[in-house]
């Protein structure tokens, strides 16, 4: 399947560019157009987008990254898109309180608003996770790259490895994550988390013939919770889905307790998916996504609460 990749702005085009520098994700030879915002009339602009994507063949979904509280034309894009039977998930930078003018999460607001006829999903990337910090633009970086990571798991964990038997395969199609990031009438949002652990030592990575370490797939889950991408966000959803990289080793010796994933996932919300993929790392990571309703969350009521009180 082709990726089609669309980052707007400083903050989409950062996430882009991280999301990028992975081989497995610029090996699949993805669609990439990054519009520029330069000053001209927003009808031309619009016009030039739109000719733009009506030229793209072969697209079953979209992936839209950009901040929420900065451009207009992010809803004439997944309009466009969804009139062309693409399917979009946004992953939405939201702006954090302390840091940001309230106008600007009041934009984010109504950009939501806008967008949701016609977006799948929102995996919201919010800033006030890191906005306690001092200097917390220097983070950005750092930031954007855990972000990144997430993504390439759930690129990667959508694709049919090739080297494993058919029996020890278990990828997720993406229009199945696609379900599981959205409900029947209305868009998902998305808090997404991820932890790692190296699986050898330096030794490791010098001998190749030393043995992984066993899998901690306990500790794995239990730390990905604290690191959820929404701040306070609540853990659990509606929906769950978990992506876990592990080397060939781990499957091929039957050390993937897919029930101990799938029963703590479960814990946390109401449906749960598991897909899992290999790696040529010395690392075993998962990534989390937990499906909420616009209410569920405190943190997009609150920028509502901002909007309602300025009518």
């Amino acid at each position: 399947m082709t990726h089609l990749f669309i980052g707007i702005g400083n903050a989409g085009g950062a996430i882009l560019d991280a999301l990028l520098e992975y081989k497995e994700v610029r090996r699949a030879k993805p669609i990439v157009i990054k519009p520029k915002l330069e000053p001209e009339k927003e009808s031309d602009k619009d016009d030039k987008i739109e000719a733009t994507l009506k030229k793209v063949k072969g697209i079953e979904f979209a992936l839209l990254f950009s901040g929420l509280g900065d451009c207009n034309i992010m809803p004439h894009i997944a309009e466009t898109l969804t009139g062309l039977n693409i399917k979009v998930i946004l992953v939405g930078v939201l702006p954090a309180n302390r840091r940001e003018k309230r106008e600007e999460l009041i934009n984010a607001y109504y950009s939501m608003e806008k967008l949701k006829e016609h977006v799948n999903s929102f995996i919201i990337v919010d800033n006030q996770r890191i906005a306690h910090l001092p200097n917390f633009e220097d983070y950005y970086p750092q930031y954007n790259r855990y972000v990144s990571s997430c993504i390439a798991d759930i690129l990667i964990g959508t694709s049919r490895p090739g080297s494993l038997p058919e029996e020890m395969q278990l990828s997720m199609p993406m229009d199945e994550v696609i379900k599981a990031l959205s409900f029947a009438n209305e868009p998902g949002y998305v808090a997404l988390s991820r932890a790692s652990e190296l699986t050898k030592g330096l030794w490791g990575y010098i001998f190749p013939f030393l043995r992984h370490k066993p899998l901690d797939l306990g500790t794995l889950l239990h730390v990905s919770l604290d690191k959820l991408s929404v701040s306070d966000a609540p853990v659990g959803g509606e929906k769950s889905i978990s992506f876990l990289r592990v080397p060939e080793y781990y499957i091929r010796s039957k050390s993937v307790d897919r029930e101990q994933i799938e029963e703590f996932m479960l814990s946390y919300s109401k449906e749960c998916h598991l897909a899992v993929s290999t790696t040529r790392r010395n690392v075993a990571a998962i990534t989390n996504l937990f499906t909420y309703k616009f209410d569920q969350l405190e943190r997009l009521r609150e920028i509502r609460g901002f909007a309602y009180e300025r009518v």
